[in-house]
């Protein structure tokens, strides 16, 4: 039920996902419906459902040792971000560790948040 032309490592794909050709999941969890661009980067993250991480964007980029999120600095501390339903990160945007980006959050192309951040 999944499209992968990218390099999946140690994630579970729920169905429906398209992984893109040269697009890397590495220790992550993505649900159902999720779309993953060509050349995007996506380290140790949870993603829900109907996501798109566009062309060449990262999420959960940088050290997995750093700043714990500022809103759940007792959960979110060993390097996982989490990404909300429908939520779409831009093309070349790029989320450190600890994030949690909300449901239907657009974040857009080339921004970039720093680790511990909640948007």
């Amino acid at each position: 039920g999944c499209r992968v032309a990218g390099t999946v490592i140690n994630s579970v794909l729920s169905p429906g996902v398209v992984v893109a050709p040269g697009a890397v999941l590495r220790d992550s969890i993505i649900f159902t419906d999720t779309v993953i661009g060509p050349d995007a980067q996506c380290d140790l993250v949870i993603i829900d459902k109907e996501v798109e991480v566009e062309a060449g964007a990262g999420v959960g980029i940088g050290p997995r040792e750093t700043r714990p999120n500022q809103e759940n600095p007792a959960h979110l501390t060993s390097g996982i971000t989490l990404v909300g339903k429908q939520a779409k990160i831009g093309t070349g945007a790029k989320t450190g560790r600890n994030c949690v980006v909300g449901s239907r959050t657009r974040i857009l192309p080339g921004a970039e948040i720093p680790s511990g951040d909640s948007v």
